[in-house]
């Protein structure tokens, strides 16, 4: 697989890549971000060009186009190099064992298959001719259900389950996939009958579950008008927005995504010409999604539904999408248009289209609705209104705009302004929580799980730079505190400085020429970036001091990682009433000592 990892490499450029999910800024010949896999308020997150690699200052975390993929999609190797593949174009084994050895490879595979089989049977089946039928009459063209690759499948028992059999796909991973029910019995049969398939895509365009619509709203016990995937190994409904994948190059484009619910809305969409549309599907916006759209836009239009379902859905993805810096706009339907963007372009397109240029800023959507046929001369429900919208302003994360809208408040209510700002300011105080009922904070205990690493990391790079600190470092380390990856890397630099001329450029050179591994030769890139960015400005004597400090730090908690160890046996020791443990182990204590 390596010549392939390299062909795919040479093939994708890891500035681009990591631009699909994440906003880099330029920072003199490397770019930057805030880190996606820890929080952080100053860029620590560095990818260099030069070198194709990224690295995370803050974390530790690093490495080539695949390790990034990996993190960031929760992939393993082989998934990773299928999804690179395909967007690199190069041709994967057909046969290969370790990409046929992954579950969630084999799912998508079937799943693949599985929209080609819905859409083929949608198209030539007699059986679909009534499918046919109902998707002309809901106005969807020829070429609208190619592209979204519509679908349909007959009410039989397992007319996709017998095909994927025969294409030699083993029954548990059709189980896997969703696609496929056991009979409480034995026997086997297709989640989907007698429905019009929307196959559900990932951002990258791979199929990973679907939604099933009953043509037949008479059939009994048939489970529902629609129906999705379960949860699989590669579909969770809260990370997924119906048509993502098509849009996303419009919704950067055009620098905001319209969020509407279902799918049918999405398609009489992008038929229209709105191309930047997405679907929550009938759910509120989630943490996940939000951060998906996040790598397109910050701007999001909200085109919910107008019943109360709807109303309250978007307003349960509104203080998450505001928590992480979105700005939102609400798109208003009069009622004569319909319930829904796809009843409003099939009346007529001017009003969708005026609709979205219209669309209000989030809070005067809410000040607008929260004051409607309000009483505000009775004071408590002046009071009232005044606790919903307080709340809400508190939730703003940018002082200024919790500003102007605690004065636009002031003028509504005729109330003086001081008295909102002390109000605002206990709303502000208010935990959402009580400190010992608090989360965790999984990524900031990574980073502070890290800081021997991280201190083992920025040591490394500093004394890679200078042949005489990397001597005195040696005289004063315990060499067991560097991390374990750096331990040998020390080692053999420290042999090989001994010998080598000490520029810098002849010694990283020769020590790469003689040590070509890909791993060695990774690190040693990092290295340099990290001193590039951290050190390179100091003098001589302050990174001595830099070295000094850390060297300390390092030994310090080697040392006490060491004593936890021995106090740990000790206690097992003398649970067992071992005597000959118990002496070795104080010896080992006293000489820590």
């Amino acid at each position: 697989m390596s010549q392939i990892s390299d062909e795919i490499k040479s093939k994708l450029d890891i500035i681009d890549l990591i631009s699909e999910y994440i906003q880099l800024k330029p920072a003199g010949a490397n770019f930057k971000a805030c880190c996606p896999f820890h929080q952080e308020k100053s860029p620590s997150f560095m990818v260099s060009r030069p070198k194709q690699i990224w690295h995370c200052f803050g974390c530790a975390a690093g490495g080539d186009i695949f390790g990034f993929v990996m993190k960031m999609e929760g992939m393993e190797f082989p998934e990773a190099l299928r999804l690179l593949a395909e967007k690199a174009g190069v041709e994967l084994p057909a046969f290969s064992n370790e990409l046929s050895s992954s579950a969630r490879n084999r799912i998508l595979d079937i799943l693949k298959l599985a929209a080609r089989f819905y859409h083929k049977t949608l198209i030539e089946s007699s059986q679909a001719q009534t499918a046919r039928d109902y998707l002309q009459k809901r106005g969807l063209t020829t070429a609208t259900i190619e592209e979204w690759q519509v679908g349909f499948i007959p009410d039989a028992w397992d007319a996709l389950t017998g095909f994927l059999l025969k294409k030699g796909f083993g029954i548990n991973d059709l189980l896997a996939s969703g696609l496929t029910i056991q009979k409480a019995g034995g026997g086997n049969y297709d989640r989907f009958r007698g429905r019009i398939m929307f196959p559900l895509s990932d951002v990258h365009g791979n199929a990973v579950g679907f939604t099933g619509r009953l043509l037949d709203e008479t059939k009994e016990n048939a489970g529902g008008k629609y129906v999705n995937t379960p949860q699989t190994e590669v579909y969770d409904k809260s990370k997924v927005l119906f048509g993502l994948n098509i849009a996303k190059q419009d919704i950067k484009r055009n620098d905001r995504a319209i969020i509407v619910e279902g799918q049918m809305d999405v398609i009489a969409c992008h038929q229209a010409g709105q191309m930047n549309v997405v679907a929550s599907s009938g759910t509120a916006l989630t943490l996940e999604q939000i951060k998906l759209l996040k790598r397109f836009t910050n701007n999001l239009y909200l085109a919910f539904d107008s019943d109360a379902a709807g109303q309250n859905a978007a307003e349960r993805g509104i203080s998450l999408a505001l928590e992480e810096g979105m700005q939102i706009r609400v798109i208003t339907l009069p009622p004569e248009a319909g319930k829904d963007p796809d009843e409003c372009l099939k009346k007529n397109p001017d009003i969708w289209f005026k609709a979205v240029d219209s669309a209000q800023l989030f809070m005067e959507y809410f000040f607008q609705k929260n004051l409607a046929g309000k009483n505000l001369t009775d004071p408590t429900v002046r009071s009232q209104v005044a606790n919903i919208l307080l709340n809400q302003i508190a939730k703003l994360p940018d002082v200024i705009e919790q500003d102007f809208w605690l004065k636009k408040l002031t003028g509504v209510l005729d109330v003086d302004i001081t008295l909102l700002r002390e109000r605002l300011s206990d709303l502000r105080r208010k935990p959402m929580y009580n400190q010992k009922d608090a989360p965790a904070d999984k990524k900031n205990q990574a980073t502070e799980q890290n800081a021997p690493e991280i201190a083992s990391e920025n040591l490394m790079s500093i004394v890679l730079q200078d042949g005489e600190l990397l001597k005195i470092v040696a005289d004063r380390l315990k060499v067991a505190a560097l991390a374990e990856k750096h331990q040998n890397l020390f080692k053999d630099f420290l042999t090989f400085n001994q010998t080598a001329e000490k520029t810098l450029e002849k010694v990283i050179h020769s020590f790469r020429q003689t040590n070509p591994s890909p791993e060695s030769c990774q690190m040693i890139d990092i290295l340099e970036l990290l001193y590039e960015q951290k050190f390179a400005s100091l003098s001589q004597d302050k990174l001595l001091n830099e070295a000094i400090k850390i060297v300390d730090f390092l030994n310090l908690c080697y040392t006490n990682n060491i004593r936890r160890q021995i106090e740990r046996e000790m206690k097992l020791a003398e649970a067992k009433g071992d005597n000959a443990k118990i002496t070795e182990l104080l010896a080992k204590f006293k000489e820590l000592i």
